[in-house]
C-alpha cells in the first residue's frame, strides 16, 4: 500500500470503529500476520490509546461473523474479493510495516472526532463527539488530514527502512554465525508475547519445512501452564518437555526484559540448546544475561520499528541459512 492508500484506509477504519464495527482479519496463508494485526488493535502498544475490536478469522467463518458496519482486512491475495482493506505487497516485511502504520494512523483520526461521523448512518452520527470533545470537534473536511496522514506514513516508512538497513549491516557477522549454528541445529522452537508471539509464529512458518515449532501455537498447553505453574514458565516448561540438546530456542522481546522469554532462554542454555534472541532498545536483560548465544539488538525506542527490523533480521537469517541449498 502506498502512503495515500494507507491514509484513506485509516480514515475508513476509524469511521467503522466509531460506528461500532469490528475489524475481521483474513490471512489464510499467513495466520501469524493476521494474529499480529489483531494484537495491534486490541492491545495498543501506546498507553492511553483505545482498545479496538479486531480478530483474525478463517474465511469460511467470515459470512456468519460480519455485521453491517464491520470491516475486513485481507493480508495476501487470498480471501474475499471485497475487503475493506487489502495488504497485498509481495514482501511480508512490508506487510508488517503496513499494518503497523495503519494502526498508528487510525488512532490519529480519532483525534479528529468531527471526521468520524461523515458518511455514517444517521443513527450513529451523534455519539462520537464524546471521544475527544475538545479537539477539532466540528471538523468536516478530511482532505487536509489525509494529506498529513500520507506525509506521516511516508516519513515513518523511510525511518523503518533506514533502521532495517542499518541493523542488517551492523549484524552481518552475527547473521552469518547464527545461520551456521541453525544449519547444525535439529529443531527450532520459537516464542514471545503479544506482537512478538505473532513474530515467533511467523518465524516458525518461515523456517519450515525444517522442523520448527511455535510455543505460542497450542492454547491448551499455554493456558494450562499459565494457570497452574505461572505465566513466567509457559515457554521454559515447554522446552523441558519438547526440546533436546542441539535444538534451537529463538525468543522475541522488544524490550529484552520479558520474564518468560528470559526464563526460557536460560532453561534452553542449561539444556544444551542453541539460543537466539531478538531485542530492542539497548537489548535489556537479554543482551546482558549471558544465556543467548546469538543476540540481535535493534537500536530503537519504537516498538513498531523494532518489530519491523526484527522481521528483516529473521528473514535474512533464514535466507542465509538456506544458502546451503537445503
Amino acid at each position: 500500500m502506498n502512503a495515500d492508500e494507507l491514509a484513506a484506509a485509516a480514515l475508513t477504519l476509524a469511521r467503522g470503529f466509531a460506528a461500532g464495527g469490528t475489524l475481521w482479519v483474513v490471512a489464510p496463508r499467513h495466520p501469524a500476520h493476521g494474529h499480529h494485526v489483531a494484537v495491534e488493535f486490541v492491545h495498543p502498544v501506546i498507553v492511553g490509546k483505545r482498545a479496538l475490536p479486531a480478530r483474525c478469522v478463517d474465511p469460511v467463518d467470515l459470512t456468519a461473523l460480519r455485521g453491517p458496519v464491520d470491516m475486513v482486512l485481507v493480508i495476501g491475495e487470498d480471501g474475499p474479493d471485497d475487503p475493506t482493506v487489502r495488504i497485498g505487497a509481495d514482501d511480508p516485511i512490508e506487510w508488517v510495516l503496513a499494518y503497523h502504520l495503519l494502526w498508528e494512523l487510525t488512532h490519529v483520526v480519532f483525534e479528529h472526532p468531527g471526521l468520524l461521523v461523515d458518511d455514517l448512518p444517521p443513527a450513529t452520527s451523534e455519539p462520537t463527539g464524546f471521544l475527544y470533545p475538545f479537539i477539532e470537534g466540528d471538523e468536516r473536511d478530511a482532505s487536509g488530514l489525509l494529506a498529513d496522514l500520507a506525509t506521516s506514513a511516508q516519513a515513518k516508512a523511510a525511518e523503518s527502512r533506514a533502521l532495517r538497513a542499518a541493523t542488517l549491516a551492523a549484524c552481518a557477522d552475527q547473521i552469518d554465525a547464527c545461520a551456521t549454528a541453525l544449519r547444525a541445529g535439529t529443531r527450532l522452537f520459537t516464542f514471545g508475547n503479544g506482537g512478538s508471539a505473532a513474530d515467533a509464529e511467523a518465524a516458525a512458518e518461515l523456517f519450515r519445512p525444517r522442523p520448527a515449532v511455535s510455543l505460542v501455537a497450542d492454547p491448551a498447553v499455554l493456558t494450562a501452564l499459565a494457570n497452574d505453574v505461572g505465566f513466567e514458565l509457559v515457554f521454559a516448561r515447554q522446552l523441558i518437555a519438547y526440546a533436546a540438546p542441539g535444538d534451537v530456542a529463538m525468543g522475541f522481546s522488544t524490550s529484552g526484559d520479558s520474564p518468560n522469554v528470559l526464563r526460557a532462554l536460560t532453561e534452553a542454555k542449561r539444556g544444551g540448546l542453541i539460543t537466539v534472541g531478538f531485542a530492542g532498545y539497548d537489548g535489556g536483560l537479554m543482551a546482558a544475561g549471558g544465556a543467548v548465544d546469538h543476540c540481535f539488538v535493534v537500536r530503537s525506542d519504537s516498538v513498531h520499528r523494532i518489530q519491523e527490523a526484527q522481521a528483516a533480521l529473521v528473514n535474512e537469517i533464514w535466507r542465509t541459512t538456506s544458502d546451503d541449498g537445503s
